[in-house]
């Protein structure tokens, strides 16, 4: 049977690159006509600047696109399969659906891979990039800032206020220090006119602290600020948690350093990037299912459009657990698997179903 997973991996490849390229290229195209006249206006390169903006904005495409891609690509496979009566054969020959979502788990993991290396390799430095660049930036995300313009950020037990521009790989310029206690009581304000990171430790500089009991200011030319944050991760501060690795939710997860999302937020991108690994799968899963319906019925239209409205509604269902995920109205692993189970277990019960119905007797 090496012979038939070969076969069938070779179809799904070919399908797979070309739809993924063809697509990307297409919404490349479309994201090029929105910001072409931005791009070359806010950068003297010309084509350069063009070809830059392409090389940053790919990752985001193609990382929303894989999962697509898997889906159509499975469908177009299987109904190739079908119409050249090749998977009558491979029923006829003892190979369950269950058998030939078996022979595609080698194919399920190298697509969860690809997803997690894009996501968690690609994604977060082309997106910190763009940003940096100023170009396109992505207005559909949350604001940081309230309406001064501040940005807030939660540091262990303290809170820090600052403009997001005072923000950079070097430190932090003009901000305050609100110092509190471990049960949130404020003890004090500290107005600070920068903070370098020296040597694993912060060096808060003009340093001019206003008691929160009452009392006189005090001012200091230098002092040590002891937080577990390093300045290398100042930018990710500013990120929404999509944007971030897997690896960089984790520190935020897992309460060291500093945050400005609410843990949730942090918690259930975490959660997803990893159900996002999976998603090929199921679409794989899906289309084998979907595949053995459509080939006793002889439609394959209805493989196509059936597969596309399944995989579609997974999509639109997925989105809204990971936005109630988002603002709390779910815990944050039931918001990034639930539709993974759902979907599976109810795809999973139809095709057994029809097994036991047409099993031989």
């Amino acid at each position: 049977m090496r012979v038939l997973t070969r076969y069938v991996t070779r179809l799904f490849v070919a399908r797979f690159a070309l739809l993924l390229f063809g697509m990307g290229a297409f919404l490349m195209g479309l994201d090029l006509m929105a910001n072409a006249r931005g791009v070359m206006a806010h950068d003297d390169g010309g084509t350069a600047a063009l070809a830059r903006y392409v090389m940053l904005r790919s990752p985001t495409i193609v990382s929303d696109l894989i999962k697509i891609a898997t889906l159509l690509a499975g469908l177009l496979t299987l109904t190739l399969l079908i119409r050249h009566g090749e998977l009558t054969a491979i029923w006829n020959s003892g190979v369950s659906q269950f058998g030939l979502v078996g022979r595609l788990i080698p194919l399920a993991i190298v697509l969860g891979g690809l997803q997690f290396v894009v996501d968690n390799e690609l994604v977060p430095p082309s997106v910190q990039a763009l940003q940096e660049w100023g170009v396109a930036e992505d207005n559909s995300r949350p604001t940081l800032q309230d309406s001064s313009g501040m940005t807030w950020i939660h540091v262990g037990d303290d809170i820090v206020r600052i403009p997001a521009e005072n923000i950079d790989a070097e430190g932090l310029r003009d901000f305050t220090l609100f110092e509190r206690s471990a049960e949130g009581r404020l003890l004090a304000r500290v107005d600070v006119r920068h903070a370098e990171y020296r040597d694993g430790l912060w060096q808060l500089f003009g340093v001019t602290t206003v008691p929160a009991a009452g009392g006189r200011p005090t001012f200091e030319a230098q002092r040590t600020w002891p937080i577990d944050l390093q300045a290398a991760n100042l930018q990710h501060l500013l990120a929404h948690p999509r944007d971030l690795s897997f690896y960089e939710t984790q520190r935020f997860v897992d309460g060291r350093g500093g945050s400005t999302w609410a843990p949730y937020l942090y918690e259930t991108w975490h959660y997803a990037k990893l159900a996002d690994c999976l998603i090929p799968f199921l679409m794989l899963c899906l289309s084998v299912f979907l595949a053995q319906q459509s080939q006793r019925s002889g439609r394959l239209g209805l493989l196509l459009i059936g597969g596309i409205a399944v995989g579609f509604s997974f999509f639109i269902f997925n989105g809204i657990t990971l936005a109630m995920g988002e603002v709390g109205l779910l815990p944050p692993l039931l918001a990034s698997i639930a539709p993974l189970a759902i979907f599976g277990a109810v795809a999973a019960s139809v095709a057994y179903w029809h097994e036991l119905k047409h099993r031989p007797t």
